[in-house]
């Protein structure tokens, strides 16, 4: 599902695009037939992708190499893309917390194109954690953060909150945003009795640089080359 030349045009000018649809359903039920549905405590929740171990919970992470989610992102990129990052993310139910603002880029700077895929896996409200994001935020570039109190820390918060930040519309399963790494967004609490299902499929252009060193990060593999070895995994029929 390449995206049109206009669904380009707004990301690059707004910094995010929505994608109704984007995954089939039966791909969002693959995975929801799979992620653990106990979930305990008031935290955000999450189960990532591991480099060094990508067969790791494979049957959990299929969304990264989703034809689809590649086809679309790799018409932003105009170029093949690399898997940078993986996350099942669940906000609970009853006051689950989700992100302060913060840039992805504010963790690891990336140099060239890098995005974010925020994908539903379950109906969010916009009471339920929903994304938030701040248009044009990316074109401020890698803006001032401090580390997050939430969570006993290893998470970011932007110094300086957007005056422009809204929530994204109620978002179906397979609904996606697409954001660059520049981009302010957040999540709110969950004030549903329901717990809120998402999964954040992070890419990089295949010559994507990583700013402190200004090398390739040889941990990332090309998004073909993941997908042909859980073909050849049988983690697909």
């Amino acid at each position: 599902m390449a995206l049109t030349e206009e669904q380009i045009e707004h990301y690059y000018r707004e910094g995010y695009i929505l994608v109704p649809g984007l995954i089939p359903l039966a791909s969002v039920q693959a995975v929801l037939d799979v992620v653990p549905r106990e979930v305990r405590g008031s935290g955000w929740q999450s189960r990532t992708f591991v480099h060094a171990d990508p067969d790791k919970d494979a049957p959990i992470h299929r969304l990264l190499v989703e034809p689809s989610v590649v086809s679309a992102v790799e018409s932003i990129f105009a170029a093949p893309s690399r898997v940078f990052y993986g996350m099942l993310a669940v906000v609970p139910a009853q006051g689950g917390t989700g992100l302060p603002w913060h840039q992805d880029n504010q963790y690891t700077h990336l140099l060239g194109g890098a995005l974010n895929v925020f994908i539903a896996l379950s109906g969010i409200t916009p009471d339920k954690a929903n994304l938030w994001v701040a248009p044009r935020s990316h074109l401020l570039g890698r803006l001032p953060s401090r580390d997050s109190d939430l969570y006993g820390g290893g998470y970011r918060e932007a110094v300086t909150s957007p005056e422009n930040g809204m929530p994204l519309p109620t978002l179906q399963p397979g609904d996606a945003c697409i954001f660059d790494r520049y981009l302010l967004h957040r999540s709110l609490r969950n004030e549903t009795d329901e717990d809120r299902y998402a999964y954040a499929a992070q890419y990089q252009s295949e010559n994507t640089r990583v700013a402190d060193t200004g090398k390739k990060d040889p941990m990332r593999m090309l998004t073909r080359d993941l997908r042909q070895r859980w073909l050849d995994a049988g983690v697909y029929e």
